[in-house]
């Protein structure tokens, strides 16, 4: 398979931004002298103009696309704000600390062991070139796997920590598909829970994917059953790999929302927010260094726990800031609809990262927001 045979654009969020001197507000200092919340009162204004490769233009894009954005920011000592925050929104990769919360869950009750070496042949069953961004060759080269031509590659194996440290990483889409059939629907659903996300249904990456292939495939069941076909049959897998999608994808997401990896901020944010301080349980640890793997916080934060995910059109991330006195601060912001040349654009700059720190950070900011929508 060529390039010219399918196209599909980056499905990952990768770089958490927290250059400052953006947007000019407070920041909280460390946990001992940080004072009690108080009322801010932010005399609302004209919007900035939109532009999502500066933070200041993010809040100009909030208030021209209130429809299409949800949020939920809680800072953690009594500063919050919600928008469409209840409502289910397409979630892209950021639905992957599901899975990772599970596959946690499942190691800490020794159902799994991270250090098992897995068949690379195993992990890749489940993966279609040329629809990650190149998620998946960034993420063997990253753990030193051969290179695909290497008459070695058949024997390789990787740990199972070191696929789930890739999807979360990079992003790989192949991982929460081979960790679905492993660990089962109720796994994932238990994990959700556990986290303060009730009723989730596990969506499926790759399946949905298929579907942009395959206009016979019409419901959730039917995607999840290509993917596990794909994943043990040659032949049906040879199909789909010399398959050409057709059309734009900016116009074709809905149909990739349609099979169910929708969510709310507020349950993203309670998921991440139960990994960060520790009460989603057994694994929460494990979690939480995976999440954490940039260690990389704001000042007044000992750890930052993040996963983002994108599709055309469609820009998530998700939030949690751990203090030392055991408070966390979380932010999500879900993004759909966005035209192909601003999506380009907030990819390429990850500004609306900085705005989601900021807005973490300063209460100000959170008014300026809540003003702008």
């Amino acid at each position: 398979m060529t390039d010219r045979t399918r196209t599909v654009a980056a499905t990952t969020s990768l770089v958490v931004v927290l250059a400052g001197g953006t947007l000019t507000g407070r920041t909280e200092g460390g946990a001992d002298d940080r004072p009690a919340p108080t009322p801010v009162t932010v005399e609302c204004e004209t919007s900035p103009a939109a532009d999502v490769t500066t933070a200041e233009g993010w809040i100009g894009y909030l208030a021209e696309h209130p429809d299409t954005v949800a949020l939920a920011l809680d800072d953690g000592t009594g500063g919050t704000l919600g928008h469409r925050a209840d409502e289910q929104h397409p979630l892209a990769s950021a639905v992957k600390v599901v899975h990772l919360a599970a596959y946690a869950r499942a190691v800490a009750d020794g159902d799994l062991d991270p250090a098992e070496p897995v068949p690379l042949a195993d992990w890749e069953r489940w993966y279609l070139p040329g629809t990650d961004g190149d998620a998946h060759p960034r993420a063997l080269e990253r753990l030193g796997v051969s290179d695909p031509a290497s008459p070695a590659r058949p024997g390789v194996t990787v740990r199972l920590d070191d696929m789930v440290s890739a999807m979360i990483r990079e992003s790989d889409n192949a991982v929460p598909d081979y960790l679905r059939d492993r660990l089962g629907d109720e796994a994932l659903r238990q994990a959700a829970a556990r986290g303060g996300w009730d009723g989730f249904e596990p969506p499926t990456m790759l399946g949905t994917t298929i579907a942009m292939f395959d206009p016979a495939l019409d419901d959730r069941d039917a995607v999840w059953e290509a993917a596990r076909r794909y994943a043990t049959d040659p032949a049906y897998r040879e199909q789909i790999l010399q398959t050409p999608v057709a059309g734009d994808v900016f116009t074709r997401m809905d149909r990739i929302q349609r099979f169910g990896n929708t969510g709310s901020a507020v349950q993203l944010a309670a998921l991440h927010r139960s990994v960060a301080e520790g009460s989603f349980g057994a694994g929460a640890d494990l979690a939480r260094a995976h999440l954490e793997w940039q260690q990389a916080a704001p000042p007044g934060f000992e750890g930052l726990g993040f996963k983002g995910g994108s599709l055309p059109g469609i820009l998530t991330d998700a939030f949690a800031f751990r203090r030392a006195d055991g408070t966390v601060a979380t932010a999500v912001i879900l993004t759909a609809g966005m035209a192909p040349e601003e999506y380009a654009e907030a990819t390429a700059s990850y500004a609306h990262q900085q705005l989601l720190v900021a807005a973490t950070t300063d209460p100000d900011v959170r008014e300026r927001i809540r003003c702008a929508l």
